[in-house]
């Protein structure tokens, strides 16, 4: 065995539930624990590397148990006894081994951390940067009126400023007083961001949009306004000029991306490492819409650091990141290693050693 380049020797899985510090609603459905499966890769020099990928029956279609099957039964083999340097070859062969993006993920950000453990570098270098502190926003879910300006308030208190509002929820009245009422709660200095989840026909969305406008707030876009494939809605909407659109569900990879700049439908797009399947179809994307003058924002699901750590690193190298979006952190009730925070501000340490 001396001299030879270390292969995938084991890959093992470990379920993991975090409780939330509370219910997350939003249009789609809740959320009272971050779930996830973590993967550890095992190298024969004994070099491990680790991973998360979190399911969401909602978004990307799986469960956990799904997901630990998919990468027990169709993941898992296809690398096993593969050696880590042929790493074009190694990353086709988990792309194509799954349509499962989480299970995808899950692996890949393992093997993005083994890399950069195999040259003792952090992650952050590695994807060809070096600045490892972003800001995030914090995300209000739907919930009471009353919770929800609490919430603002508690945010802005911890010097937060820019809060993420669910709406979609019922009746565009309703929304339309929530944005008010916690605006007004929040301050002028807050930038606001909206997110209704797919809940608006193109109709709907086209009257929320222009009375949305009409209130003159500090409203960063709104995110995923109309169903995920109504392109040509999304396209309307970002025509109308009133206001900025985000694509999230809409985005999965790379053809997703081209599909939406080609058609210029949005303004941007919101990258989630849970829906590309990791770190390099993510950067395909955030160089197409830089091409496109789209720019992009980081999000995650209601993940574990295992996964966020690669999405904020991912984030802070990025010239075309303008929003983040990775507030899972603070959602869990028992804080992880692996990722300071200071208020808005969040900062990871060297390739996932703590995580």
């Amino acid at each position: 065995m001396a001299g030879l380049e270390p292969i995938i020797q084991k890959i093992q899985l470990r379920p993991i539930s975090l409780p939330l510090v509370r219910p997350f609603t939003t249009a789609m459905h809740t959320v009272t624990a971050a779930d996830a499966v973590q993967v550890d890769v095992l190298l024969t020099n004994g070099t491990v590397g680790h991973g998360a990928g979190t399911p969401n029956a909602v978004v990307t279609g799986d469960t956990m148990s799904t997901l630990q099957e998919n990468l027990q039964t169709q993941v898992i083999p296809a690398l096993i006894g593969r050696e880590i340097r042929d790493w074009n070859s190694l990353l086709t062969r988990l792309h194509a081994s799954t349509s499962e993006q989480p299970a995808i993920a899950a692996v890949e950000l393992a093997l993005y951390d083994l890399r950069a453990k195999q040259v003792s570098i952090p992650l952050t270098a590695l994807l060809g940067g070096q600045q490892r502190t972003v800001t995030t926003d914090m995300t209000i879910g739907i919930q009471a009126l009353p919770d929800m300006v609490s919430e603002a308030k508690a945010f802005v208190s911890l010097s937060f400023k820019a809060l993420k509002i669910k709406v979609g929820g019922g009746r565009l009245a309703d929304d339309l007083e929530r944005v008010k009422t916690i605006a007004k709660a929040a301050g002028p200095d807050i930038r606001l961001r909206l997110d209704a989840n797919q809940a608006w026909t193109t109709d709907q969305a086209k009257v929320a949009v222009t009375e949305l406008a009409a209130l003159q707030l500090p409203i960063d876009f709104i995110e995923q306004p109309v169903a995920a494939r109504n392109y040509e809605g999304l396209a309307t909407l970002t025509a109308m000029r009133q206001l900025p659109i985000m694509a999230d569900e809409s985005v999965f990879g790379f053809q997703d991306a081209l599909a939406l700049l080609s058609r210029h439908a949005v303004n941007h797009i919101n990258i989630k490492l849970m829906k590309t399947g990791g770190l390099a179809e993510a950067a395909k994307i955030d160089a197409a819409c830089a091409s496109f003058g789209v720019t992009i924002m980081v999000g995650c699901m209601i993940e574990s650091n295992l996964s966020l750590v690669p999405a904020i690193a991912f984030a802070a190298v990025h010239d075309n990141v303008t929003f983040t979006d990775l507030d899972a952190v603070y959602m869990v009730k028992k804080q992880q290693a692996g990722i300071q925070t200071n208020g808005p501000q969040l900062t990871i340490g060297d390739p996932m050693h703590d995580a």
